[in-house]
């Protein structure tokens, strides 16, 4: 019995290699992979967040907390000045931010679009399938003028989006999983696609996970 797994280290405890027996037929890492020209490279920024913004004294659980100190509108502005500065390659914006809840995203969506930049919000809780399918499509379409979509844990894994070219991390994470799923929905090959570009405004890269 042979299985193959892009998530070996798992968000709901399970354990995989406990099926087979501890068997690995083979293991590529991230590095590894980067080294084998598998997936393109990554130019990742950690930011230092604007004054005000201090995460350090709440709990990663509290997130009605987290999200109360990160809606700001100096802070919105802010991560648009980023992207600008920092820019992504190709011709549109292909961005996917992650938020820390349904209400924060919904926030960003609102306050992007309010300043020209088209976004949505999508969420397992109200978006179905055939909706988040559309809005990916719209997305990776060149000529259509959807830029963000913010989500929360929904593209974390089992989401193929190769165009993406931005990935925003707007939430702290104290797991490695988390933070290699978000970082890898970006990483994979596509036609006219060199690099991605990682924006990380919450200090993740911090806690040494790459």
């Amino acid at each position: 019995l042979l299985g193959m797994t892009a998530t070996p280290e798992r968000c709901d405890d399970g354990n995989i290699f406990n099926v087979f027996d501890d068997n690995i037929a083979l293991e590529m890492r991230l590095s590894e992979a980067l080294e084998q020209n598998l997936i393109v490279p990554f130019h990742y920024f950690g930011i230092t967040d604007i004054d005000g913004i201090d995460l350090s004294d709440v709990s990663l659980q509290d997130i009605d907390e987290i999200v109360r100190r990160l809606k700001v509108n100096e802070r919105v502005d802010f991560i648009i000045e980023k992207i600008k500065f920092y820019g992504y390659d190709g011709d549109k914006c292909k961005c996917i931010g992650f938020c820390a809840s349904v209400d924060h995203a919904e926030y960003m969506a609102s306050e992007f679009n309010k300043r020209g930049i088209k976004s949505v919000a999508l969420s397992g809780e109200k978006n179905n399938v055939n909706e988040r399918k559309k809005y990916i499509s719209r997305l990776e379409n060149d000529n259509d003028d959807l830029k963000v979509i913010f989500t929360v844990d929904l593209f974390n894994e089992g989401v193929d989006i190769p165009s993406i070219n931005l990935i925003l991390m707007l939430r702290p994470t104290s797991s490695p999983i988390v933070f290699i799923q978000q970082l890898g929905r970006g990483l994979r090959k596509c036609e006219g696609k060199t690099f991605l570009t990682v924006l990380d405004f919450i200090g993740n890269h911090k806690k040494a996970f790459l």
